[in-house]
């Protein structure tokens, strides 16, 4: 005959005791971590830790006028924050995904249903034609996530005019990423215009990572030459006068080196991933420039 288990006595309630055998089989939730929804030339994400150990230790409101894939600004996660681009479909898509991400997210379903070479060649033409900021933005997406290299590049009529990729597979829909990243946007500011139509207010951040000087540039049917570098140095230097932080990426040469003349001047190693030409894709220089230590 077995000998009579005893059991020590517990003081909770019955309703304790079924609450705590639900917690021990709740599911566990992940956070997801926002990241860029789309490659983009000159994307940051080799350099964030470079980045981010050169962000001013407080500021007000963190402003991104060259806002490409807001791989620093995701990072960072700021409390307010001022996004803008000169790319008009870029900045469609950025609003479609804080405002209205489930039907971008049906409109991409759609897309990677579809998706073949002859689709892709109707979309590149949908693109510049549709008017319906939400379809815009789908549109971008899928094209981004399917195009030659991940480029955006437009012809003189602002048309994109990239050929398809040779991608077997290509991951046209993150629905857990376009998610996550629509909560991060939530409250951010997202506008479409040029870098010298933000005001200049003291206590601010602004980061700056325009067309790099003597590459890729043609982000619209516009291109940033040796002028627009220039002007971005003067409006650097009105950031700096007006009592902003400014830290700003660009390619490592004696052009720039000689237009942020008397800043704080650092060299990184970068890796390209994104390149109008392939076998230019790999390590290189550049320079981190900052009115601030």
């Amino acid at each position: 005959m077995r000998p009579p288990k005893h059991y020590k006595s517990i003081n909770l309630s019955f309703e304790q005791v079924l609450t705590a055998i639900a917690d021990e089989n709740k599911p566990e939730f992940r956070e997801i971590i926002a990241r860029p929804f789309v490659k983009w030339a000159g994307g940051k994400r080799s350099i964030l830790p470079d980045l981010m150990a050169r962000m001013p230790g407080e500021y007000k409101t963190y402003f991104e006028p060259f806002l490409g894939g807001g791989a620093l600004y995701f990072a960072v996660k700021p409390q307010a924050a001022y996004l803008s681009d000169v790319n008009f479909h870029l900045i469609l898509t950025f609003i479609a995904v804080r405002d209205d991400v489930d039907r971008l997210i049906t409109n991409l379903k759609i897309h990677a249903a579809k998706h073949s070479k002859e689709y892709y060649l109707t979309a590149r033409q949908r693109l510049s034609r549709e008017k319906d900021p939400t379809k815009v933005g789908a549109l971008l997406i899928y094209l981004n996530k399917t195009c030659y290299n991940g480029l955006y590049r437009v012809n003189k009529k602002g048309e994109f005019n990239v050929p398809i990729g040779s991608y077997v597979s290509p991951t046209i829909l993150d629905e857990e990423n376009l998610r996550a990243t629509s909560k991060a946007l939530q409250g951010a500011e997202i506008k479409q215009h040029v870098f010298w139509q933000i005001q200049a207010k003291a206590k601010n951040f602004y980061y700056l990572d325009p067309p790099y000087h003597k590459t890729f540039d043609g982000y619209d049917s516009s291109r940033f030459g040796d002028q627009d570098h220039e002007h971005l140095a003067a409006f650097c230097r009105t950031l700096d006068k007006a009592g902003c932080f400014f830290m700003l990426s660009n390619s490592d040469n004696a052009f720039v080196r000689g237009l942020y003349q008397g800043f704080y001047i650092e060299q990184v190693q970068a890796s390209r991933y994104v390149s109008c030409k392939g076998d230019q894709r790999g390590k290189e220089t550049e320079l981190i420039i900052r009115n601030y230590q």
